[in-house]
C-alpha cells in the first residue's frame, strides 16, 4: 500500500478552499464585465478539476495512457459546452 501524504492532501484541500472563495469573489467584483469572470469562472473550474482529477483520483502518479482516457471524455462535453456557448453568442449579435 502506497503512503499517503496527508500535508499534500491539505495543500490541495487549501488551494481548493481559495479558489471556491475567488469563484464566489469575482461575481461581486464591481466593473467586471461578463466576458472575463466567465473565462475567469472557467479557467478555475477546470484548474479545480484537474486537482480533484491529479491528486484526489490518484491519476498523478498513473502512466499518461491512462491519465488520457480519463482527460479526453471529460474534455469532449466541455469542448462541446465551449461551442454551444459561442453559437449562443453569436446568435445574439447584431
Amino acid at each position: 500500500m502506497a503512503h499517503i501524504n496527508r500535508k499534500e492532501y491539505w495543500i490541495i484541500f487549501g488551494w481548493l478552499t481559495l479558489l471556491t472563495i475567488l469563484e464566489v469573489g469575482i461575481v461581486y467584483v464591481p466593473g467586471i464585465g461578463k466576458t472575463p469572470m466567465v473565462v475567469g469562472l472557467f479557467g478555475m473550474a477546470l484548474t479545480k478539476a484537474t486537482l480533484v482529477g491529479l491528486f484526489f483520483m490518484h491519476l498523478k502518479h498513473e502512466t499518461r495512457i491512462l491519465r488520457l482516457t480519463v482527460a479526453i471524455p471529460l474534455a469532449v462535453p466541455m469542448f462541446y459546452a465551449l461551442v454551444l456557448v459561442s453559437e449562443g453568442v453569436w446568435r445574439m449579435l447584431p
